[in-house]
Parts: structure tokens; sequence; C-alpha cells
């Protein structure tokens, strides 16, 4: 991580736990990660209090566990708890991508067709951070098109819970065809503005996903 450019009218704190957030979701730590708040107030150029309190924060929402010695730690895998998550995840992102079909505008269409070509050549160069950063972008982008900001809050909280797993289904240099055909398929009901086909294909983005990582990880 990089030292942070603060916007004087935030919270530094807020600021912090925004930053940690967004490389959560974009699953740049992996389960069982260990963090030590020094280092990393020294890398985002704080002191160690607002790492804490952002931490803290995050830990409330189970995204972390605090441990002694100004330690966090990404929670371990565990598949009940996981399958657990898809079976929410399944419901409420199926209900954000039904009501962004409704609704969605030619421009979010382009801004999505995008993403979604950015997505589809990091796959197939099998550059795995980058894919995981356009899949966070694209899925969220669609979720936020439903008009429905609270639902999309709750569908950031399970993701803080799942994300960091997602690297687990990837070796180096692995590409992700499911997910390219899942997103395409998502794409095209959206610009249909067919609730069912896109509501169908977010649910098979989550389900197909979390039954891989489950028989490789579980």
């Amino acid at each position: 991580m990089a030292p942070l450019q603060r916007d004087v009218r935030e919270n530094l704190s807020t600021h912090v736990e925004r930053h940690i957030r967004s490389s959560l979701l974009a699953g740049r730590f992996t389960p069982g990660d260990r963090i030590s708040l020094i280092s990393l107030a020294e890398t985002l150029g704080t002191s160690v209090t607002p790492v804490r309190e952002a931490l803290s924060r995050l830990a409330a929402e189970r995204a972390f566990e605090l441990i002694p010695g100004q330690i966090a730690r990404v929670p371990r895998f565990d598949a009940q708890r996981y399958a657990e998550l898809r079976d929410i995840r399944v419901a409420v992102e199926g209900l954000a991508a039904e009501r962004a079909a409704e609704r969605i505008t030619k421009r979010e269409l382009a801004k999505l067709k995008r993403v979604l070509n950015q997505f589809n050549a990091a796959s197939q160069a099998g550059e795995v951070e980058r894919m995981l950063l356009d899949s966070r972008d694209f899925r969220f982008m669609v979720y936020e098109a439903s008009g429905m900001p609270a639902l999309v809050r709750i569908i950031e909280g399970l993701w803080l819970q799942s994300a960091p797993s997602f690297r687990l289904m990837y070796g180096p240099n692995d590409r992700d065809e499911l997910l390219e055909n899942a997103y395409g398929w998502l794409l095209q009901a959206l610009t249909d503005h067919d609730p069912a086909e896109a509501k169908r294909a977010v649910e098979r983005a989550v389900t197909m996903g979390a039954s891989r990582l489950i028989s490789i990880v579980g």
C-alpha cells in the first residue's frame, strides 16, 4: 500500500478504513494474513491510532480478527461459514442485479462494457490481481445501478468477509473462463433490461465460484 493522500475534510481513521476496505474487496488480502498495525501505519504514513480505530470497525464486521501484539488477522477460511455467506449473497446480489436490469442507463452500460473488457483481458493474460480488481469494479457497478444504496452496503459487508477467499481459487497466471462467460451473460441481460436473466447470471457467478472454492480449499 502507498502512503495515503487524504482529503482534509475526512476523518483520518475513516480514510484509513476506506483504503483497507477497498483492498479487502479487491482480494488483496487472503485468509490467515497477519497485519502489523505498526507496519501498516508506517506504510500509510499515519500514526497507529487511526489504523487501530479503522481495523476495530472492520473487525466488528468480521473482516478482521484483532489479536494481541498490535496484530490484525484476516479470518481463516471456513467452508461452512463461506457456504452460509454464499447463500445470503445469492439472495441479495440477485435482487440487486434484478433491480439494476430494470433501471440501468446507456451510460452505465457503456461503463460496464469497458470494465468487462478490462476484466476479460486480465483473465486471458492470467493477471490475477488485476482480474480480481476488475471483477470487484464490475460487480459493484451493477449493484450500484440498482439504485438501492442500503442493499449495496449489505452486499459490501458480505464481500468484506468473502473476498479474501477469492484469491484462493487461482494459481499464478490462471484464467477464469467461467466468470468471463457469466459476466458476458449478465451484461447482455442488463442490456436487454431482463431482470430474471440478470438475477440468474449473478446467482450463477456466486454459486459456481463458491463451489469451486470449497472444492479446492474446503
